[in-house]
């Protein structure tokens, strides 16, 4: 009986100490707990200055971006460059087999000498008939004036004076004919078809420059000194199609300026020194947005830069992205990086405001009231808390500016709860210090 006295004894000691473990263990925790739960951050008040920005996201584009194609079909039999090159200006490219076309030329030009030995035979034929002609006319003037001078020194009554005049008159006649005959030599080249032959030598001069022109075509060179951001994927042998595309041509668009490089390009060559970002801005914030306004960008490439630049642009029609209306907005890059390339990602921040020496708190502690005044939880020297109403001014996505009801050094509360805001419009305690009653709006 004493034993199970004694066991009994023991027993309930041991549930009295877990009673009494459990319950130190339930004041530990609602004390950690109300000193969680009560606790808060506060931000001492400073100077700053901040930047009002107007945020977005676009591609890169070039500003001079040239897709060249080959105006004529072949095969394709060089490639002289890789992407990632730079090339300048005239500096060939790529080419198409040229075997027929070479040969297309030789035969216009063949042509085209030929017509032209035909005419200069024409001339030559002219020019000695025109000098024989001329002979004959000197001869004739020579045999005119000899016997003249002999008909004038003759007597009228000589027996031989009749027949001296008759030889002149004879000379006479006989210069005429060779007049005429000169005449009509120096018009042969006329008299002999020249102008059909002319007709044939222009036909075939137009059918050699066409066949030069095809020739040409066969190689393509960069309209533009910059770098080469595309090449097709066809390989020497391989069909290349035509196309009436190519040559300089400025980007407008994000669309334009990146989807349609491989579709619409041989080779696709970029002024990378003329980068730009294109980005749409939605409707609500666009009135905020003007041209030559400073923008700070940063390239997902490059996520440790912050590169500078201004706004070019704002397209003048609107586009309609997910059932919201935007304007595209186009963005030069101050010093872009050398190997920038088409169609990068970026996030734009254009800055159209700007407030330098003003005091500044973290957005979270800027409260709002029922009237939709501003306030900020102020903690004063002695740890209490009251509600200040406050001006603000301009914000970025971390701070925002305060014009008026805060001083600099000032501790404010940020993130406040909820519990925090509703214990304002009593006294209560919190940490052994009491809350200020008085309300600021």
């Amino acid at each position: 009986m004493k034993s199970l006295k004694n066991i009994f004894k023991k027993r309930i000691g041991k549930f009295i100490l877990l009673i009494i473990i459990l319950g130190l263990i339930y004041i530990g925790y609602i004390s950690i707990f109300s000193k969680t739960k009560n606790a808060y951050a506060s931000f001492r008040v400073k100077k700053g200055n901040i930047e009002e920005t107007v945020s977005s996201v676009g591609n890169v584009i070039f500003g001079t971006l040239s897709q060249v194609n080959f105006p004529i079909t072949g095969k394709l039999s060089s490639v002289y460059v890789k992407d990632g090159q730079n090339v300048i200006a005239g500096q060939k490219l790529a080419s198409l087999t040229t075997t027929t076309l070479s040969e297309n030329v030789q035969i216009a030009n063949d042509q085209y000498s030929q017509a032209q030995q035909k005419i200069s035979a024409l001339y030559a034929q002219a020019k000695t008939d025109q000098q024989t002609a001329q002979n004959a006319v000197n001869v004739a003037q020579q045999t005119l004036n000899s016997d003249t001078s002999t008909l004038n020194t003759t007597p009228t009554s000589s027996s031989t004076y009749q027949s001296i005049y008759n030889k002149v008159q004879s000379d006479q006649l006989q210069l005429q004919i060779a007049q005429s005959n000169l005449t009509s030599a120096n018009g042969e080249p006329y008299s002999y078809n020249l102008i059909p032959l002319q007709n044939e030598e222009n036909i075939d001069l137009i059918n050699l420059e066409q066949a030069q022109n095809a020739l040409s075509k066969a190689t393509i060179t960069s309209p533009i000194t910059g770098k080469v951001i595309f090449v097709s994927s066809i390989t020497p042998g391989e069909e290349v199609p035509s196309s009436s595309q190519g040559g300089a041509k400025g980007i407008a668009s994000a669309q334009s300026g990146i989807s349609n490089v491989s579709g619409n390009s041989f080779i696709t060559v970029a002024n990378t020194s003329s980068a730009q970002i294109f980005a749409y801005i939605d409707e609500s914030s666009i009135s905020q947005i003007k041209d030559g306004e400073n923008v700070n960008i940063t390239l997902a490439a490059y996520p440790s830069e912050t590169f500078s630049g201004s706004v070019i642009s704002i397209e003048p029609s609107s586009t309609i992205i997910q059932n919201v209306v935007n304007y595209g907005v186009t963005i030069s890059i101050k010093n872009p990086p050398s190997n920038i390339k088409l169609g990068m990602s970026a996030n734009i921040n254009v800055i159209t405001q700007t407030a330098n020496n003003v005091l500044e708190v973290p957005n979270s502690a800027i409260n709002y009231g029922a009237n939709g005044k501003t306030y900020v939880i102020e903690e004063t020297s002695g740890k209490t808390l009251k509600r200040i109403p406050v001006k603000i001014g301009i914000s970025n996505i971390y701070y925002t500016s305060v014009i008026s009801g805060i001083n600099s050094g000032d501790q404010v509360i940020v993130n406040p709860t909820s519990k925090i805001k509703s214990k304002l419009t009593a006294p209560i305690l919190s940490k052994g210090k009491a809350f200020s009653k008085k309300l600021g709006l």
